[in-house]
């Protein structure tokens, strides 16, 4: 069995629960007799290095090999990378039997994306998803503002990749049970199947010295609970409980509403207890040195507020020892209160009271027989031999009903208006690509040639002349007309709604497509949309990425024109779509009384949303858009687009209300729509450069991939801000 490993994280290279996780997974696979191969981003090397230990290829990767992924934002073109990655293997060494990813960060979002969009290289593996820490949840807790971006996009590539995995594994029912009451599965592809562990015999110790520490050991962050435990123990200290707390792990996390490191605002509100010797902070330290680090600890707390199945709670029950976890978390489905372990309730403060005064009243013996069942119930409940069974099960069930495509394409959201497009009954597989012409030949044979060249096959050319008047124009439009290729309707000039309504209302196929005259295809474009059309009765319209050419050379990475996104702010070039022709007609044709050309393909795309019709995007950039100076878009001011925003809102009023929490957020968030098209940049970092757009970009790029320069500018900012 040949099993690929999706992280970023992985030991020794970098800590963490997930980096554990993959560390016994790989082990319990490769001792089963899997060949296990795990892919970690690493910005360290060079290039690709690959290393074995102990059976195990470990696959290192410079996140920054395709020319595209400079065009999305930080954590997209990791995931972005990590697709190609898995291709470049795939093409290299033939297809893998399963690839599993983490849920975190999105990372096989565009793997998924590929797979989805029928892609050969990856269409028939499967992909498992294990849910560990999602941002959309994790940020609530945090208090971080989901909808900024690229933390609104980040939750959704997530959201994706849980609706689009072949099936999703949770360690904990808890976890299973948040993600539902905020996001809702349309499928029933998951299981509950605990993290593998195993620990080292050797480092355990159960002899109680009394008194010992009292330990917190973890991230410092808001959802894992520390500030309630710090409340908690103040009020213990404030009522006379002289026992010290030491916090154990990382102090760098940043809590946004203050804009300081965890370990800043602590020491700053609980200044007094560090000074009394109560409280007490240390970094984080290696995993090798928790057995010895944690040696005197009487009592470690994980106080999370939300939690799937941290692993902390698997190593500190192995080393036998007294632990006291939240309600809130998978933790309290290994916990057996009084038996193994103890349990409180955030819901009701005083039972973290309760429990503390309990536990440090326990007689030895009474301690020594919890800790004995917590070592007996980790050596059960994440045993190797049973999760591997639980976890084997999934992954042959997947590899057996590999069948094909399903007929419907995983929206992150089901759609709220179902369509009622009719569907057609022809055998025709035709394209018809229509052409809007206005004086532009100096440029139409050059679009003509990128659609003759298409590896599409059956396919029309309709060029709709609307009453151009250049001489040069004309010629060329003459040339065509002995064309047998090409077909050319001449109208009285109406502009560019009417001309492409006329183009779709005469074309003969049953895939249609408009190219602006000054624009060219590639040529798989079209064939490997088609697929996709083909694949899916839920697809009606399909995009790409687009690259610039003329004035400007940069690519626009294109994202699925899902709500409530596609209502703030267009995320495709709706001028380069590839639709089912009937479709068009019933819900995307162009309105013709906006007040200002140059939206009128966003507006049809919204149309067709608001009316159930969704489209996709092809994670590649297969069209070309050449920019010019006195092209009609660029002379669309501030204040046109503000009232065309304002015509197309109220048009599609009952969409963007159903959308309305969604876009007042967003617009708080990021602020008007207008300027922005990338959902994967920091727009807000951006703004506090000197100087904008692509250097502004790179900037925050390069100090979201080194943890010097992070430093270094939290550093900085501490002292403005003081």
């Amino acid at each position: 069995m040949i099993y690929w490993l999706l992280t970023t994280e992985y030991p020794p290279f970098f800590g963490g629960g997930i980096s554990t996780y993959c560390l016994h997974t790989a082990t319990m696979l490769t001792e089963k007799g899997y060949a296990v191969s795990v892919f970690v981003n690493d910005a360290s090397v060079k290039r690709i290095e690959v290393t074995e230990n102990e059976g195990i290829r470990v696959i290192r990767f410079n996140p920054t090999a395709t020319k595209e992924s400079f065009y999305l934002g930080h954590v997209a073109s990791i995931s972005y990378e990590f697709a190609h990655i898995v291709k470049y293997f795939i093409e290299k060494e033939g297809k893998p039997d399963i690839i599993e990813s983490q849920e975190y960060l999105g990372i096989a979002y565009y793997l998924l994306q590929y797979k989805k969009m029928c892609y050969s290289w990856c269409n028939d593996v499967p992909v498992i998803i294990t849910m560990h820490s999602p941002s959309f949840l994790y940020m609530e807790y945090n208090h971080v503002p989901e909808y900024r971006y690229p933390n609104y996009w980040i939750c959704e590539m997530e959201r994706f990749c849980l609706q689009a995995a072949d099936h999703v594994i949770s360690p904990s029912k808890y976890m299973v049970a948040e993600l539902g009451k905020r996001f809702q599965l349309e499928h029933n592809n998951i299981s509950v199947i605990p993290n593998p562990f195993k620990f080292n015999e050797k480092q355990r110790n159960v002899d109680f010295k009394r008194p010992g520490e009292i330990v917190f050991y973890g991230k410092l962050t808001a959802q894992k609970g520390a500030f309630q435990l710090l409340l908690y123990f103040k009020q213990l200290w404030d009522n006379g409980l002289y026992r010290s707390l030491t916090l154990v792990g990382g102090q760098d996390i940043v809590y946004h509403p203050e804009g300081r490191t965890m370990g800043d605002i602590i020491r700053k509100r609980y200044k007094k207890y560090i000074a009394l010797e109560l409280l007490r902070l240390e970094d984080r330290i290696k995993p090798t040195q928790i057995s010895e680090r944690l040696q005197s600890a009487e009592l470690v707390i994980i106080p999370s507020n939300n939690d799937n199945l941290p692993y902390v709670v698997a190593e500190m029950m192995s080393l036998g020892k007294i632990v006291l976890v939240s309600k809130q978390g998978g933790h309290s489905e290994v916990v057996d209160h009084t038996i193994n372990g103890f349990v409180f309730d955030h819901e009701y403060p005083e039972t973290f009271i309760d429990q503390i005064k309990k536990i440090l009243s326990l007689e030895k013996r009474t301690l020594l027989d919890v800790s004995n069942n917590a070592i007996k119930r980790v050596e059960t409940f994440f045993n190797y031999e049973k999760v591997f069974q639980d976890k084997h099960t999934v992954i042959k069930t997947l590899i057996n009903n590999q069948t094909g495509y399903a007929n419907e394409f995983p929206y992150i959201r089901r759609s709220i208006q179902k369509t009622t497009v009719a569907a057609e009954i022809t055998k025709s597989s035709k394209l018809s690509v229509v052409i809007p012409f206005y004086n532009l030949g100096l440029y139409l044979n050059d679009a003509v040639q990128s659609v003759k060249k298409s590896s599409y096959a059956d396919k029309e050319i309709i060029i709709v002349n609307d009453g151009s008047t250049d001489k040069l124009s004309l010629q060329v439009l003459d040339n065509l007309r002995n064309d047998p290729d090409v077909r050319i309707i001449d109208a009285a000039k109406s502009g560019i709604a009417k001309t492409r309504n006329t183009g779709a209302t005469v074309a003969s196929g049953k895939y249609l497509a408009f190219l602006d005259a000054d624009d060219k295809v590639e040529p798989d474009y079209y064939l490997k949309a088609i697929s996709v059309l083909n694949n899916y009765n839920n697809v009606h319209f399909v995009g790409c990425w687009i690259k610039y050419f003329g004035d400007s050379g940069k690519i626009w990475p294109a994202f699925n024109p899902e709500p409530p996104l596609i209502l703030y702010h267009n995320l495709i070039n709706s001028s380069s779509l590839v639709y089912k022709r009937i479709s068009f007609l019933e819900h995307g044709k162009n309105d013709s009384y906006m007040l200002f050309q140059g939206w009128e393909d966003y507006e049809s795309v919204v149309s067709m949303i608001a009316n159930g019709s969704y489209g996709v995007v092809l994670p590649e950039p297969l069209f070309q858009y050449r920019i010019r100076q006195d092209s009609m878009v660029r002379e669309l001011s501030k204040a046109k687009k503000i009232l065309l925003h304002q015509y197309i809102s109220q048009k599609h009023k009952e969409i963007f209300s159903n959308f309305t929490v969604d876009l007042f957020n967003l617009q708080n968030a990021n602020g008007p729509s207008l300027e922005i098209d990338n959902p994967s940049l920091d727009y807000h970092l951006s703004d506090n450069i000197p100087w904008k757009g692509k250097s502004a970009q790179k900037i925050i790029r390069i100090i979201k991939k080194n943890k010097q320069a992070k430093k270094i500018v939290y550093k900085l900012y501490s002292l403005i801000k003081k």
